[in-house]
């Protein structure tokens, strides 16, 4: 019996707990432009999965999921999240998310800022998900 438990109690140990993952979404008031990045555990500056949408048109990290982007830079603090997404070949920038936080209290953390796309627009945007 022993000999059937042991196998169950060594996988137990070595289980280590699953690093949750949600999107983030920043997104214009009448929806124009949106720009999305799934945040882990280790929080936006780690983060690799992006995707930006605009006049139906997306842009994204994952493989055939619109035009492919790659990460340029991605900071983020307390007060404080910096992302640029870049072509390819990280020869242009795409899209630049510029986002602050406030919390007041026992209250939500509350973000929002600019997305700017250079040569196609700028958009006040609001953020929802993800660490905060």
């Amino acid at each position: 019996m022993i000999r059937f438990a042991l196998p169950g109690i060594l996988l137990a140990l070595l289980a280590t707990p699953a690093a949750a993952t949600e999107w983030t979404i920043c997104s214009s008031k009448g929806g124009e432009a949106s720009f999305s990045v799934l945040v882990g555990s280790l929080g936006i500056g780690t983060a690799n999965e992006f995707k930006v949408e605009q006049g139906g048109r997306m842009w994204s990290t994952t493989s055939g999921e619109g035009t492919p982007i790659t990460r340029g830079q991605a900071f983020e603090d307390d007060r404080t999240i910096l992302i640029d997404v870049m072509t390819e070949d990280m020869g242009t920038v795409v899209a630049e998310l510029r986002a602050f936080k406030a919390r007041e209290g026992d209250q939500p953390v509350a973000i929002g800022g600019i997305l700017r796309m250079p040569g196609v627009g700028s958009w006040s945007v609001a953020c929802d998900g993800g660490e905060g």
